[in-house]
């Protein structure tokens, strides 16, 4: 129940790839590919993740806790949320890199096969932040790339049993060498997946006589590039206004995904799927019958704003086709060969919105306020999870790969001495919403600069006495900042004078996170600039 037979090219690049491999990476991988266990008793796993797409940018209500503005329009996700398990409190790492080292691995960016605090570099000055010469540190050093040592989710799936696929942004490698892309760390399909950040242009153009999406993927997607045509249109319903206009790159992913589920239902796997999505980070262009649906919708809305809309749409569209696909891998009506009742979706994004404000809640993407780290995270899993359930545990990205494990029945684990998971299974919350076990603190460390987003920072998210207090430590101003989610999500009031105790209790929480003893917890903190020296932990309250 997951993929077809290797064809004789795939053997061919796989067999060239493997042997330029080191002896204990192809034992890996050869373990890797051992015979699964009972395929009947684990689930096909599959994460839709959007680039960019804030926590309440989509008029599911139940996972915006009703906040979401009415120019946001996506069904299919009231649908999902109607039919599944909505979290209130899902949080990601502040920008799109580091929440995919996260994920991919399983582990805080202070893990030395992680390392990956942002996108680029921590020495980000400008637009608008402090300037170089007048901050107090210097940001170290970091990793672009999740480690090729690193045990990824998708090896560690492998071992139990599970084919692999990514399609769409990965980002977290290829930066310093093939040995990080993909194919190499556990992914049997990779489609697009490289160093690449975004999509350069999001419709296909014609060169040479070929339609192609010019530097986006690798080219994988330009074997969907061609213009729409009645066919398709007429298979997807659309408007006859595209017909012999390009092809706009959330429809050539969405072609991928439909084709790479046909491929891993007809297999005899459960199966693991990342479907990321380039949409909706920049350039922010929407397919036009959908940027003109915004424009019609909306009375007074601007155009870059039906630009933003009309993107969000399409993210939704690939959602409903992903579900058509669940229910009928083969695309020929006959709903026998239905994967639905063995397949989990969880939607979610990696990070906070930035094409818009993300209000009630404050900043944006690339901030640890809740604006920046707050997404939203929808489960759908028919006869499993309850329909219509909302939760509001607390989920970091780090939580997906143990829940992953627990859900495929833990025949295998990372070794704890070579790769420790950060993270907290929610499986039990997915089958009962209503569990009663709160997810101990989250943290953050930022040892750098983000133009005028972030300096550097320490955060922590802990409940205490049923209550969910945000910490923060701001390395410039030696300054703390405590706020109550509970009754404030958008961080209004600094409570920390009024609850030092709450603050105290907390900070030192930060402190035993940061000084844990374990040959891969390597900390980055920010250099001071006239002593040379990292800053270290702050000093408990």
């Amino acid at each position: 129940m997951n993929r077809s037979p290797r064809s004789p090219v795939f053997l061919f690049s796989f067999l060239t790839s493997f042997v330029a491999l080191n002896t204990a990476t192809q034992s890996r991988i050869l373990a890797a590919n051992a015979p699964p266990g009972p395929a009947e008793t684990k689930p096909n796993i599959i994460v839709y993740m959007v680039d960019d797409l804030g926590w309440n940018h989509i008029s599911a209500n139940q996972a915006t806790m009703g906040t979401a503005k009415k120019i946001y329009q996506t069904p299919t996700l009231e649908k999902l949320a109607a039919g599944g398990l909505s979290f209130t409190h899902a949080y990601a790492q502040p920008n799109c890199a580091p929440t995919r080292a996260a994920m991919l691995s399983g582990q805080y960016p202070a893990r030395v096969n992680n390392n990956v605090y942002v996108v680029n570099n921590l020495n980000r000055f400008g637009g608008g932040g402090i300037k170089k010469e007048a901050a107090r540190f210097k940001g170290p050093e970091q990793s672009e790339d999740v480690a090729a040592a690193a045990i990824t989710v998708a090896e560690a799936l492998k071992q139990n049993g599970y084919a692999t696929a990514h399609i769409g942004k990965f980002h977290v490698g290829g930066h310093r060498g093939d040995e990080t892309m993909p194919e190499n760390v556990g992914f049997d399909i990779n489609l697009g997946g490289f160093s690449q950040g975004h999509q350069p242009t999001c419709f296909a153009s014609k060169k040479n006589g070929e339609w192609k999406f010019k530097g986006v993927g690798l080219g994988h997607f330009d074997r969907y590039a061609a213009p729409y045509d009645d066919a398709y249109l007429t298979k997807r319903g659309l408007p006859d206004s595209l017909l012999a206009t390009p092809k706009h790159i959330s429809d050539a992913l969405g072609d991928a995904m439909q084709d790479t589920l046909k491929t891993l239902a007809g297999g005899d796997k459960p199966f693991y799927l990342q479907f990321h999505t380039y949409a909706v980070h920049g350039p922010v262009r929407a397919r036009p019958d959908l940027k003109q649906a915004a424009i019609d919708r909306v009375a007074g809305i601007n155009k870059k704003m039906a630009e933003y809309v009309g993107f969000i749409a399409g993210v939704d569209e690939n959602l409903a086709r992903m579900l058509a696909a669940i229910e009928d891998p083969n695309g020929d009506g006959n709903h026998d060969d239905s994967i639905a009742a063995n397949t989990l979706i969880l939607f979610t994004s990696d990070n906070g919105g930035t094409h818009a404000d993300n209000e009630p809640l404050r900043g944006e993407k690339g901030m640890l306020t809740e604006g920046g780290i707050r997404v939203p995270l929808i489960a759908y899993w028919p006869g499993v999870i309850p329909a219509d359930s909302v939760t509001d545990h607390n989920v970091h990205s780090v939580d997906y790969y143990p829940t992953y494990l627990e859900l495929a029945g833990k025949e295998w684990v990372p070794p704890t001495e070579e790769h420790p998971l950060d993270g907290e299974s929610f499986a039990s919350v997915l089958r009962n919403p209503n569990t009663q076990r709160p997810r101990s603190t989250i943290f953050y460390l930022f040892p750098g600069y983000m133009d005028k987003r972030a300096e550097p920072a320490v955060s922590a998210i802990a409940e205490i006495n049923d209550r969910r207090y945000k910490l923060m430590y701001v390395y410039e101003t030696e300054s703390w900042e405590l706020y109550c989610l509970s009754d404030d999500q958008g961080e209004s009031k600094n409570l920390i004078q009024t609850r030092p105790e709450i603050a105290s209790t907390i900070s030192k929480q930060i402190d035993n996170w940061l000084t844990q003893r374990h040959s891969t917890w390597q900390p980055k903190y920010p250099i001071d600039k006239q002593t040379g020296k990292p800053a270290g932990p702050p000093q408990p309250l």
